[in-house]
């Protein structure tokens, strides 16, 4: 099979296709330092950087060799922030419409299957009119369609990272993949690895870290502490039990090691379905955001698997 990814970050996607044997050809991403990120992970990927308003459906067809139809997948992870729970949730936030620009590149590639996925935030509330346009999009185009959220713990990642998918077929009515594991503790996904970067705490943050329990999170262990309502976000990693989504804010959304020190971005990688040696270089902060924007890889290779099926 042979796959674009738009929107694709730092390619954890990409690396979810490529273990269910596809050929990822081509990815859009504007982000310089995502950019940067894929092509040392993706070297043989064409990598379209910068808007993706001013990536042409033409465009991919010349770099890629394929004519119109020929594609077996465009995935897609438009950003989330105006679905986020973890943002203001503004219904006419104007990333919410980006998934439109993959359609507009849906409309001229015809692929055989589309892939969209995005943050759980969107199935709630007023947020559901944008999950309902995109199922009523990809149907106008022809596609028989399956939607609805995949939890990153049943496939094999250390992690409570649910997601929205919508996957589209012009081949046959796709569905969504089955759970292929049960959850993963902390303690055994990051038994043989070597944490690498760890950010230094404040004094603040290290008081907090002595004092916090075992899965606590931080506001909750400023009410225990001191009786009153402190909006403190950091957690505090279980070694029992998957770890709380990763976030890409940093600060203020750290995370402890049951340890009691920060989490290093080697961790995170893998607890978020990474090997140990995917390459993210530059600054803590910009590595921590390549990985809570990411698609957990093992999420995006069982789409391929069962897309490949059919």
């Amino acid at each position: 099979m042979k796959v674009v990814s738009t929107f694709a970050g730092c390619g954890g996607s990409s690396l979810g296709y490529e273990m269910a044997g596809a050929e990822v050809v081509a990815a859009v991403e504007w982000d310089p330092h995502a950019a940067m990120c894929y092509r040392l992970n993706h070297p043989h990927t064409k990598v379209f950087e910068g808007d993706i308003a001013h990536v042409t459906g033409e465009a991919i067809l010349d770099a890629t060799g394929l004519d119109v139809g020929e594609l077996d997948i465009l995935d897609g992870s438009p950003p989330c922030q105006g679905f986020s729970s973890a943002g203001r949730r503004v219904l006419d936030d104007p990333r919410n419409a980006l998934f439109q620009e993959h359609m507009r590149l849906v409309r001229v590639l015809q692929p055989r299957h589309v892939v969209i996925e995005n943050v759980s935030g969107m199935l709630r509330g007023k947020m559901k009119a944008v999950a309902g346009e995109i199922v009523a999009a990809l149907k106008a185009e022809g596609y028989a369609v399956a939607a609805g959220l995949m939890e990153a713990q049943y496939f094999g990642v250390a992690q409570l990272r649910p997601r929205v998918f919508f996957i589209g077929s012009k081949v046959s009515q796709p569905s969504l993949p089955r759970p292929t594991s049960r959850p993963i503790p902390c303690r055994v996904a990051l038994r043989d690895v070597e944490p690498d970067e760890r950010p230094a705490m404040t004094p603040k943050q290290r008081l907090l870290a002595k004092e916090m329990e075992w899965g606590e999170e931080g506001k909750a262990a400023m009410v225990r502490l001191t009786g009153r309502h402190i909006d403190f976000a950091t957690k505090m990693l279980h070694p029992d039990r998957p770890s709380p989504t990763i976030l890409k804010m940093w600060p203020p959304a750290g995370f402890f090691h049951w340890t009691r020190c920060f989490l290093s971005v080697r961790e995170a990688l893998v607890l978020t379905g990474f090997p140990p040696d995917y390459i993210l270089p530059g600054k803590f902060k910009d590595r921590w955001a390549r990985v809570g924007n990411s698609v957990a890889p093992p999420m995006s290779r069982e789409i391929g698997r069962m897309l490949g099926r059919l």
